[in-house]
């Protein structure tokens, strides 16, 4: 059996695109694939827990949006606004889009890929600042590590130990850091990405980037956290203002009341999947007509 270590590979997703006569019933590996244009291929995301969740994807092998050649650019930014146009028309909701820079976060090995998920219609700016700044929270983001009893702990459920069930006077312990807050990280331009990102990337670092249509609920950091971190966001969003979904993700934590649904690798919705497959192609293809210039110019083809 071969091993496929880019598990975003362009070239698979096409092969297996190409012996599918519909839309899966059933969801595989690289079944997935909606739509490409020149240099870049869209998917339907696993993890959907909001729908019309895809992927936009370089099919050239590079590990940030922060190295795309200038000159796709304007190809880039013609599919996201598509995308956008696509999730308010089949789904009445706006778009949120992200990206964790230099993540190297599939199996360590990685190209660049930028995720648009939906919002929930009730979504506002102060609803969307709460949910960032309870997953900064969540994930004790600017806590270095703990020092107790001359050790020093780094490890995330040892720093909620000490946050969640200590006293903060007890002097038996010291929190090196301290919590950030959405504030403290907006310190790159979110309008200048992805190209403002390249000289933090020739350092070797990482990035966040995360742009909602709300401009103090957005942000591009060189703050480095834990990956899948704008999908914690729309999560914590959606659980706010959904009912409907609050229900169901009590039903699926029912055996497991610790099982961060947000991980793709926990809950894949795959109903959201396929639909998201099927009503993004069909509202794509509805859409050429008005778009045609850039349909042929960026060489788009709906699978």
């Amino acid at each position: 059996m071969t091993i496929i270590k880019d598990q975003l590979s362009w070239e698979e997703f096409f092969r297996v695109s190409k012996e599918l006569k519909s839309n899966p019933k059933k969801i595989s590996a690289f079944n997935r694939l909606i739509a490409h244009s020149k240099n870049f291929f869209i998917i339907s995301g696993y993890g959907a827990f909001s729908p019309g969740y895809t992927l936009i994807i370089t099919k050239d092998f590079i590990p940030s949006y922060g190295m795309v050649e200038n000159t796709n650019l304007e190809e880039l930014n013609f599919i996201i606004s598509l995308i956008k146009e696509i999730n308010l028309q089949s789904f009445g909701r706006s778009s949120a889009i992200f990206e964790h820079g230099m993540c190297a976060c599939i199996g360590g090995l990685d190209r660049a890929h930028l995720h648009i998920m939906t919002l929930d219609q009730k979504t506002s700016e102060a609803s969307l600042i709460k949910s960032i700044n309870s997953t900064l929270y969540n994930r004790k983001a600017g806590v270095e590590h703990v020092e107790y009893n001359n050790f020093k702990l780094e490890n995330i459920h040892d720093i909620n130990h000490f946050f969640e069930n200590s006293n903060k006077n007890n002097k038996d312990f010291k929190i090196i850091g301290k919590i950030l807050k959405l504030k403290d990280i907006q310190n790159l331009d979110e309008n200048k990405w992805p190209l403002i990102t390249i000289k933090h990337i020739n350092k070797g670092g990482h990035y966040v980037f995360f742009k909602s249509e709300f401009k103090k609920a957005s942000f591009l950091t060189t703050e480095n956290f834990q990956t899948q971190f704008g999908r914690e966001v729309i999560f914590l969003n959606e659980l706010n203002l959904n009912s409907k979904f609050k229900k169901q993700v009590n039903q699926i934590k029912k055996n497991n009341d610790y099982m961060e649904v947000w991980k793709w690798q926990n809950c894949m919705f795959e109903e959201n999947i396929i639909k998201t497959m099927s009503l993004t192609k069909k509202i794509m293809k509805k859409l050429y007509k008005n778009f045609s210039e850039n349909f042929e110019k960026f060489e788009i083809e709906v699978i």
